[in-house]
């Protein structure tokens, strides 16, 4: 299997709609633990075996299951590989990192320092985009600069945790049902919202949309129109609604893209909490009412793992600000808005959007396929 090619709309609106037609592996499934035991052995075993550790609750678990399982087997400890963004502070995520490792008596570590680098139109960027022209996803650059440090060995990662143990279209009703606690009235609105048709439910969800300014209007409300059907079609059932997160093909394109970046430098990519396995034997657990909320999964699934200040934190690092950067700004201020589509895209609105403090994650396909337009392969 070959990159993925956007299309225009997909570039235009930095968003790859839909899902893979995949049905749920029939049970039964072993339990998620158990899974993942299996999963990471053999990657244990080479001998370079890095965790990307954000600090993050997905990260943390990954890194600490990864660790026990070691010790369990008399393997080496793997190795957590951070990046750390002094000029973030919404990025910091040391202190959570810190807190991790101690719990887990880990003291090696690889750290990242993150200036610029990690803008779409940095360094990393530029090799991919010149060897490879435009992928998805667009915010490769984090990621594959940790695969440099696994060459010949593997990177295991934590992307997919928010598909596998995230919220569910169920969630809500599932939280008014089963809390010992009396809950908010937001929380009955939400399960009334959960029970409503399809066709309502994207009502809402356009209602609510993501708004992509630097679209003109009819492609605005065309990809708000996909948006919505994407959400609409979760199923009730919160285990078929984590198989459905994890067959996104948003999901599934990037995972494979990022195997084929990392089988260039042979090395392994994995992103456990997307294995099938792993996600299968997820929704099993859950059943059809899941759990009451992201922190009552954790606890359920890796309790024993982890200190509960770290599997109930609620904080997340947001990371805007940390991509883009000086390239960005400057090829936004001499652009001439060639690469995009003038039927598709307002290029003076899309040039405000990356000169503003915080551009939109979305524009981050836009910005490169600018750049390409003006440095052809």
């Amino acid at each position: 299997m070959g990159l993925y090619t956007m299309d225009p709309l997909e570039v235009a609106g930095g968003w790859v709609n839909g899902y893979d037609p995949v049905p749920l592996p029939a049970g039964p499934h072993d339990r998620p633990r158990r899974v993942l035991d299996r999963l990471l052995l053999p990657h244990l075993q080479k001998s370079e075996c890095l965790v990307a550790f954000s600090g993050g609750r997905d990260s943390s678990v990954l890194l600490a299951a990864a660790v026990d399982l070691a010790r369990r087997e008399g393997l080496p400890v793997p190795v957590p590989v951070t990046l750390s963004y002094p000029g973030a502070a919404d990025a910091d995520e040391s202190a959570w990192q810190d807190a991790v490792l101690s719990h887990l008596g880990i003291s090696e570590r690889v750290v990242l320092t993150v200036h610029d680098e990690h803008d779409p139109l940095g360094p990393i960027g530029i090799r991919v985009l010149r060897q490879h022209g435009l992928v998805w996803p667009p915010n490769f650059t984090p990621t594959y600069r940790m695969l440099t440090h696994a060459r010949g060995g593997v990177l295991l990662t934590g992307e997919g945790g928010d598909e596998a143990f995230g919220l569910k279209r169920v969630t809500p009703l599932t939280k008014v049902l089963k809390s010992r606690f009396r809950v908010p009235p937001a929380v009955y609105r939400d399960a009334a919202r959960a029970l409503a048709p399809a066709v309502l439910r994207r009502r809402s969800a356009l209602r609510d949309r993501y708004r992509r300014p630097w679209l003109r209007q009819e492609t605005e409300e065309l990809l708000a129109r996909r948006d919505a059907a994407d959400q609409a079609a979760y199923a009730l059932n919160a285990g078929q609604n984590t198989w459905q997160f994890s067959m996104r093909r948003c999901a599934r394109i990037g995972y494979e893209t990022m195997r084929i970046l990392a089988s260039e430098m042979d090395t392994d990519y994995v992103q456990a909490f997307a294995e099938p396995e792993l996600v299968a034997s997820v929704a099993a657990a859950g059943g059809y009412w899941g759990w009451t909320g992201r922190t009552a999964t954790m606890r359920d699934l890796f309790g024993d793992l982890l200190p509960r200040e770290v599997l109930e934190r609620r904080t997340k690092a947001l990371f805007a600000n940390a991509v883009f950067r000086r390239y960005t700004r400057e090829f936004a201020r001499r652009w001439s808005g060639a690469g995009v589509d003038p039927e598709l895209v307002d290029a003076e609105a899309l040039r405000e959007n990356w000169l503003s403090p915080t551009p939109h994650a979305p524009t981050m396909s836009l910005l490169q396929q600018a750049w390409l337009a003006e440095n052809p392969r």
